[in-house]
């Protein structure tokens, strides 16, 4: 599956966004933007911390799928009280075998929009941090709920989705999707420093009970935009994950004072 790393949508700074590459650089060769440990940088004596992605979930049930067949044999429901061949001739004191247990998969209840939505922030969440590490930095993730730290370098987002008029709404799992899509913005900050919004809803809001609300990214806290499918694969997170370390990387390696205290 391709995932798109679409342009950002306002200039970024260097103080408070990912880095991008300029366009006027020769275009990279594949796999050439692995991050890299930084060695001796500032910014390994600071801690970074992966806040989970903001995303909403419906309080309904996923409609379940059936996936138990039903025979229409009119005997299909009664059980037989003669035994089987196996049973008549197994060996004196043994008990006769038990059938085995239906698949839970089948018994199970399908699973809530709130444990879809948890699903995805922890692949987000599980992915980045491991990238970050193997980057050489010191991590921490934040859940939500969680006190910000006084300091370090926090790393956070939103999904989100376009909608028919082409605004950007909060992505609410277990709703209707508007487009086989989804967004992800991605934006870090210094936490000594005064923080800024990621996005502000929109003004009017534009209420939909059946989808999330238009927010728009501000221009305090510019944010590096991706696009992917709704069926993600893990290797489609980990991509995300490690061009987001890369960007860090580029821009502590470019602005080394946004990792000082």
């Amino acid at each position: 599956m391709r995932i798109s790393r679409l342009a950002p949508l306002l200039p970024l700074l260097a103080s408070c966004a990912l880095a991008i590459s300029s366009p006027s650089h020769a275009k990279p060769a594949p796999n050439s933007r692995q991050p890299q440990a930084l060695n001796a940088s500032p910014a390994t004596s600071m801690v970074v911390y992966v806040s989970d992605f903001e995303l909403e979930a419906l309080s309904a049930r996923v409609p379940k799928r059936s996936t138990t067949r039903t025979s229409t044999s009119p005997t299909s429901t009664t059980t037989s009280s003669v035994p089987s061949t196996k049973q008549q001739n197994a060996p004196p004191g043994s008990s006769p075998k038990k059938p085995a247990p239906a698949s839970a998969t089948n018994s199970q209840p399908d699973e809530t929009p709130a444990e879809q939505a948890d699903k995805l922030v922890n692949i987000m969440a599980e992915n980045l941090v491991t990238a970050l590490e193997k980057a050489g930095f010191k991590v921490k993730r934040l859940r939500t709920g969680q006190a910000l730290p006084a300091e370090g370098l926090r790393i956070r987002g939103v999904f989100a989705e376009p909608d028919e008029q082409n605004r950007v709404r909060r992505l609410l799992v277990g709703s209707d999707p508007l487009t086989p899509k989804m967004l992800l913005y991605v934006g870090v900050n210094n936490l000594s420093r005064p923080q800024q919004p990621l996005y502000e809803l929109a003004n009017p809001p534009s209420n939909d009970a059946k989808h999330g609300p238009v927010i728009t990214v501000t221009s305090y806290s510019p944010a590096v935009r991706f696009e992917m499918d709704r069926n993600a694969a893990d290797d489609d997170f980990k991509k995300i994950a490690s061009e987001i370390v890369a960007d860090l990387n580029a821009l502590l390696i470019a602005n080394p004072m946004m990792a000082t205290h």
